[in-house]
């Protein structure tokens, strides 16, 4: 079996529904020993839909390649066993409002005088520093408070909600700034707190549409692409397709392509800057020559113009792309307790130390004997204690 990059390193990972589980799986992936601590009756995302199968998908999707300690926290004897585990841990990561961890006795101020190498990763909606930093943490709020979501959809519609995008965008700023912190600590021998906020990374997507309000251009714009025109998504006889022109020689080949050579005369066509003036116009031509035609026959034209396009692929046709199969972005994965589950593969491609997925989502608690007897060094007796008494 090839080793990961990050063998070696371990993850103690303290979260619920998406960005905090996602940054732990991109840490698995990579090769991480990550141990997900959950409370007796299961993390929240164990009973979202979708359900396949009866299959958690949210769960197992976000919780591939980890072990699972069921854990009461709210015990001061299971708040004992976290801080054990926190001492042999590289990096801890945690997805709660600022002050949860805190409460109950495991904030960063607490972790770093047991592990002073320990990198504290805490994703929330709102950071720890500001106003809103007691908002919850959801994707949805996120969006909204960064301007992305109004940013998003029809010019002439309501703000638009991209799917999760925040939470699992948050997740990779959170992974990456983990392993700069191990980098850092391998010439300092310090830890460190990472304050990772979903709003904040909601502003990495809307910088360039400020720069453009403050420019006065229309920042709120559909599927176009405000850089270029075309740059946006066309309706064709059976479906939409991308038509993507950038540069002016670009244009003029593509409107000699479909006949309408006369349009290069059109001043208010003539170049880049002035066909984003004149977008609607510009769309006016496109989709009336498009759709004429199936997508594929767009898409053929397109390129061979020297522009770019594609189909806009639904999600039941994404499924069977023998592209991504090729990949190995599309794969079934046994599972003993839900049959052949369907599951996205690591985007990680790399030549000695590839991404890997090499289980979903752990059974709640599947490993705690395990951690607590070979990680932790706990007996048998004191393990059996723990579980009798509601601690573990």
């Amino acid at each position: 079996m090839i080793k990961g990059a990050l063998e070696g390193l371990r993850v103690l990972e303290s979260t619920v529904q998406i960005a905090g589980p996602y940054c732990g799986r991109l840490l698995g992936e990579l090769g991480a020993d990550v141990i997900k601590v959950e409370p007796l009756s299961g993390e929240a995302s164990r009973r979202s839909p979708p359900f396949y199968n009866g299959a958690p998908l949210l769960y197992l999707y976000s919780n591939a390649n980890k072990k699972s300690i069921a854990l009461n926290l709210k015990d001061e004897r299971g708040q004992k066993v976290f801080i054990d585990l926190a001492e042999k841990s590289d990096i801890l990561v945690v997805n709660y409002r600022p002050g949860v961890m805190e409460r109950l006795g495991l904030g960063y101020e607490v972790l770093k005088k047991k592990n002073k190498g320990l990198i504290y990763v805490s994703i929330t909606g709102f950071g720890y520093s500001g106003k809103h930093s007691s908002y919850a943490g959801y994707d949805m709020l996120a969006q909204a408070m960064s301007g992305l979501a109004d940013a998003n959809g029809d010019p002439s519609g309501v703000p638009k909600i991209n799917s999760m995008t925040l939470d699992y965008s948050a997740a990779m700023m959170a992974a990456t700034a983990a392993l700069a912190a191990v980098i850092n600590r391998e010439r300092t021998g310090q830890g460190q707190f990472i304050d990772i906020s979903l709003q904040d990374v909601g502003m990495v997507y809307v910088q360039h549409l400020i720069g453009q309000y403050l420019c006065g251009m229309r920042y709120r714009s559909g599927n176009r692409r405000l850089a270029f025109a075309p740059f946006s998504v066309y309706p064709t006889l059976d479906g939409y397709a991308v038509v993507a022109i950038d540069e002016d020689s670009r244009w003029e080949a593509f409107l000699k392509a479909i006949g309408k050579e006369s349009a290069t005369k059109d001043k208010a066509l003539k170049n880049v800057e002035l066909r984003v003036k004149n977008y609607d116009q510009v769309d006016e031509l496109v989709s009336g020559w498009a759709k004429g035609l199936k997508t594929e026959e767009v898409v053929r034209i397109v390129t061979s113009a020297g522009g770019a396009s594609c189909p806009v692929k639904k999600v039941s046709e994404v499924i069977d792309d023998e592209h991504l199969k090729a990949r190995q972005m599309l794969g079934t994965m046994n599972s003993q307790v839900y049959g052949d589950v369907p599951y996205v593969g690591s985007v990680f491609k790399m030549s000695e130390t590839p991404g890997s997925i090499d289980s979903l989502g752990p059974q709640l608690g599947a490993d705690t004997q395990a951690i607590l007897t070979q990680v932790l060094g706990y007996s048998e007796n004191e393990v059996a204690t723990l579980r009798s008494e509601g601690v573990v």
